[in-house]
């Protein structure tokens, strides 16, 4: 008997190598596999044409979970790299009370390193 591969982008959203991503992990246990890890939280920007876009996502281990790609058809634009990613930053706080007590607290520290490396 063959194993068919599991398809993972089936999972987690596929970004292009052209995009920043920025992710945060949690550990994860797979139905009759291993422990592994899957992203808490990703901020991604990418450029179009002279501005910026952004997406925020989350994903915790309570089911509580939201995601999509920094398209134009969503309207997020910035005006400089910095400004989409502290923007995503500020989406993902408007919904941190969705994830766990220790989650919120790891994706605080997370957004508190991020934040503290752009310059406006």
């Amino acid at each position: 008997m063959h194993c068919a591969e599991i398809q993972l982008d089936m999972f987690a959203p596929v970004f292009p190598q052209q995009q920043n991503v920025m992710s945060l992990m949690r550990p994860h246990k797979w139905a009759h596999g291993p422990v592994g890890e899957m992203t808490l939280a990703v901020i991604a920007v990418a450029q179009h044409d002279d501005r910026w876009m952004w997406s925020a996502s989350i994903n915790s281990s309570n089911g509580a979970a939201q995601s999509y790609s920094p398209l134009a058809k969503w309207g997020n634009f910035a005006d400089s790299r910095d400004e989409a990613v502290s923007r995503g930053s500020d989406e993902i706080r408007g919904v941190m009370h969705r994830l766990t007590v220790h989650e919120q607290s790891r994706v605080s520290d997370w957004l508190g390193g991020i934040l503290s490396s752009i310059h406006f």
